[in-house]
């Protein structure tokens, strides 16, 4: 956008919510926002009347962080009609969009709604947010509200909800014996506005056997034999690669699952969720639905490729072990 002589990442979303990349300073504002480009903008045009939002890039955000921006940004955009909110991330796209296609929603926009607007005024190819986990909780978000006529919205934000993990199958992957994962959980940190990260499990999913009628598991990391009996091995390999639960395994809440091509690297793809909103026992992705999907992810993924979590009831019997190390 082009004002006051500068030529900056930023937009009006609406003309009270502007959206931007992160306002830098040094050598990093060569290719982002320089800051002190950022303050003339906004000191010139909005003098007194802007408040800055800042997010994390790290993950989806957890809903009461939603909740807490919304409520903040309505309270200052109602106490003077001046008022405008500019909010960024680091690139300023799928974060930022999130979190302006939430307040959207809160002010009672449809979610599909509220992230074309932000497609259509924030990016030049109409695609605004991408990442599925992304819009994933801006939908989680307009189901935690409700309009009451002539009252702000009533937000109810779900009670936290175990499940048990049972198995996490990877349907019609292509080339590949086995697939790693790490599954970790947003942990809550009194008194901190974001919640951290932490690994709750690294397994992987290995290609099953059939053998005689009777089911074996075989795991092949380094290479496959070619020899006369490999064809039929191939005809009798399951159409997918699954990691059944040695242990109890509960999750809980903001839950990501990374999957790797290798036990130390080579990332595929990943998938956020949130436990409260899984509404039977089975939760699936397509390849659609993943987030950031690399070129090695799309080389092994079949036409009807699906990554799929199986999980059990709702709550653990007081007899059972929880699984909360890192090997599972």
């Amino acid at each position: 956008m082009l004002v006051g002589g500068y030529d900056l990442d930023m937009s009006y979303i609406t003309p009270r919510i502007l959206a931007m990349s992160f306002p830098a300073e040094r050598m990093k504002a060569i290719y982002r926002n320089p800051m002190w480009q950022v303050k003339d903008v906004l000191e010139m045009k909005h003098h007194g009347h802007y408040k800055r939002y800042p997010f994390d890039d790290n993950h989806v955000p957890h809903l009461p962080l939603i909740k807490a921006f919304c409520e903040s940004v309505h309270s200052w955009l109602s106490s003077d009609p001046k008022n405008i909110v500019v909010i960024h991330c680091m690139a300023g796209k799928g974060r930022t969009g999130l979190m302006v296609c939430s307040y959207l929603v809160y002010t009672g926009m449809l979610a599909v709604e509220a992230l074309q607007v932000y497609a259509d005024k924030r990016t030049t190819n109409n695609l605004g947010v991408t990442i599925p986990s992304q819009r994933r909780y801006v939908d989680y978000w307009q189901k935690c509200l409700s309009f009451p006529e002539d009252c702000p919205p009533y937000v109810n934000l779900p009670e936290p909800n175990s499940r048990v993990l049972q198995r996490i199958r990877i349907y019609d992957a292509k080339n590949v014996q086995t697939i790693f994962f790490v599954l970790s959980e947003m942990q809550e940190v009194p008194g901190e506005h974001y919640r951290p990260s932490t690994h709750k499990c690294k397994n992987y999913c290995s290609r099953k056997i059939k053998n005689g009628g009777t089911d074996s598991f075989r795991h092949l990391y380094s290479f496959i034999t070619e020899d006369a009996n490999s064809e039929q091995e191939k005809s009798d390999e399951e159409n997918y690669v699954d990691c059944h639960f040695d242990k109890t395994l509960q999750v809980t809440g903001d839950v990501r699952v990374t999957f790797y091509e290798k036990n130390l690297g080579g990332r595929l793809f990943y998938v956020c969720f949130n436990t409260a909103f899984i509404e039977d026992s089975t939760l699936q992705f397509s390849i659609l639905e993943l987030d950031k999907v690399g070129s090695k992810a799309k080389s092994i993924a079949g036409s009807e490729f699906c990554v799929e979590l199986q999980f059990g009831p709702a709550n653990l019997n007081r007899n059972q072990s929880v699984s909360a190390g890192v090997d599972c």
